[in-house]
């Protein structure tokens, strides 16, 4: 049965122990039903059990909704489509959005995940419902969405919603990288980024450091302080590492702000 100090006594004669023993033991208890709940709500993610229905295990709803349907998802794309270079998106490696959910996942807390499961550790039941809301023939959008939660974590909805055109600059900037940075270096075929004008000799001219700053926050070359403000506090909560982003961005979005404001 082992030993349970709320039945002991001391001997007779001895000076009695003055403890808070009853305290300790109900802490302990209670320790213990929340170990066992977390271990309930580990499994029920194990099993894929928190989507589309509700569950109180540990106090936690596991059937909340996201918000992302496949009719969400048909209508992000006819937004994004609006973008003039869509079509150069391509879907494959090594220089693809394939490609570029790839070079995330690498960034990942755990690499061996999928962008669905990745996506259920930081928010239960996110994954589960872009997986259900993505089925059917593979397609530009399909990959499009899925490239942006990579990006975007959770916050990908909001930035679909709102910014669909940025996130569609965003993701061939990204290509673009990886088109950069691939064997030879060559750029791949409808990735070329626009304002790269002729300079001297017939080279690139170098754009102005303030310019190239405002570009990569998404403003205008006569933005002011505010609008510059704005712009970079919402990039960050994007771009932020304790929140799923990416370091390199991050770190990019520092200095144009910097440059800008100093």
């Amino acid at each position: 049965m082992g030993f349970d100090p709320r039945h002991w006594r001391p001997p007779a004669g001895s000076r009695p122990v003055t403890s808070n023993v009853d305290t300790l033991l109900a802490e302990n208890d209670a320790l213990r039903r929340e170990v066992r709940a977390l271990r309930q709500q580990v499994e029920l993610l194990r099993q894929g059990q928190g989507h589309g229905r509700g569950s109180a295990a540990g106090g936690v709803s596991m059937g909340h909704s996201h918000g992302v349907t496949a009719e969400q998802v048909e209508r992000w794309g006819w937004a994004m489509a609006r973008h003039p270079r869509w079509q150069s998106l391509r879907i494959g490696t090594p220089v693809g959005l394939r490609a570029l959910i790839d070079e995330q996942r690498r960034r990942w807390w755990n690499p061996a995940l999928s962008l669905e499961q990745e996506l259920d550790r930081r928010s239960p039941g996110l994954g589960a419902e872009l997986q259900e809301a993505l089925r059917g023939p593979q397609s530009r959008v399909r990959w499009a969405v899925r490239a942006a939660f990579a990006l975007y974590g959770q916050r990908a909805p909001e930035w679909l919603s709102d910014e669909p055109l940025r996130v569609v600059e965003e993701l061939l900037r990204r290509v673009e990288q990886l088109a950069q940075r691939a064997p030879g270096g060559r750029h791949h075929r409808g990735t070329r980024t626009a304002n790269h004008t002729q300079g001297p000799g017939g080279g690139p001219a170098q754009e102005d450091p303030r310019q190239q700053a405002l570009r990569l926050l998404g403003l205008e070359p006569d933005a002011g302080v505010a609008a510059i403000r704005r712009a970079y506090r919402r990039l960050v909560k994007a771009h932020h590492p304790d929140l799923g982003g990416d370091v390199e961005a991050f770190h990019r979005l520092d200095a144009a702000y910097r440059l800008l404001i100093g």
